[in-house]
């Protein structure tokens, strides 16, 4: 008997849940059954999991739902001491003992985490909001709002690689760091890009860099892992202006305006 046809009938089913959590190339797989489950390649390990309801809402933002373990798992550690800085997907199936197939109740990402004294909620919404986004307009203004080292027709254009810097940490404090590879890139000219390193778990983590002083950067906020020694990748940044595009050698695709009227001509003063 399928499973549909199991609730339908309403009797003999035992119905359990599978959890599963990726990140990157990394899965953790979760159910609350009482014994470890096997589907497709993957197993599903015992444990106190569970959700709130899962609505069918014509409205994607309010569809979202709360997911709840110890904070113990494994899982738990993409949230200890900062947020990842890749989404982490959760998908929810529901298995009939007995039977062979499994039905997907909810698709969606990790957008909230809260621990407490001995569980971890994560607050999820549907991965159809992400699909129903509409990307930003192009806006008439003075500074550029083409997004630094984007490509194709009518975009930045810039190559990302050669603007790019290898450096190893000698000092770290807090969102504070050091290098004397910082030191060699023109004054001020990696705010606004990035850091990014591989951690010792194998993922690649990521921090906006607010403010370059020599040989010093600024972070929007620390890394745990950080120290000295570490080796880190620079992406200088762009202010979006002029004379950022000029630096890159790249004013022909300036996207901003440069001489919009400072009077809007159309304000109803006669003079």
């Amino acid at each position: 008997m399928s499973s549909e046809a199991r609730e339908a009938a309403l009797t003999g089913a035992v119905p359990v849940k599978l959890f599963k959590f990726t990140r990157a190339a990394t899965s953790w797989c979760y159910t609350d059954a009482d014994r470890q489950i096997e589907f497709a390649g993957d197993s599903y390990l015992p444990t106190a999991i569970s959700h709130t309801g899962i609505k069918d809402n014509s409205e994607p933002n309010q569809a979202g739902i709360s997911v709840n373990f110890p904070k113990d798992l494994p899982i738990a550690d993409n949230w200890r001491q900062y947020a990842p800085s890749d989404p982490v997907s959760v998908s929810i199936f529901t298995l009939e003992l007995g039977e062979g197939d499994v039905l997907l109740d909810y698709a969606g990402r990790v957008v909230q985490p809260q621990f407490d004294n001995t569980t971890l909620t994560l607050q999820t919404e549907p991965s159809a909001t992400r699909a129903r986004r509409g990307g930003g307009q192009r806006r008439f203004q003075r500074a550029c709002d083409l997004v630094l080292y984007s490509q194709g027709p009518g975009m930045c254009g810039v190559d990302q690689a050669a603007h790019t810097t290898t450096a190893t940490l000698t000092a770290v404090d807090e969102s504070t760091l050091t290098a004397v590879e910082f030191g060699g890139v023109a004054a001020g000219r990696l705010a606004g890009g990035r850091i990014q390193w591989t951690r010792g778990d194998g993922f690649t983590d990521r921090r906006s860099i607010n403010a370059h002083d020599g040989e010093v950067v600024t972070l929007d906020y620390p890394a745990a892992d950080l120290a000295i020694g570490s080796e880190v990748t620079a992406v200088t940044g762009c202010g979006q202006d002029w004379d950022s595009c000029d630096y890159y050698g790249n004013t022909p695709r300036y996207g901003g305006e440069l001489y919009i009227p400072d009077r809007d001509y159309y304000d109803g003063n006669p003079i």
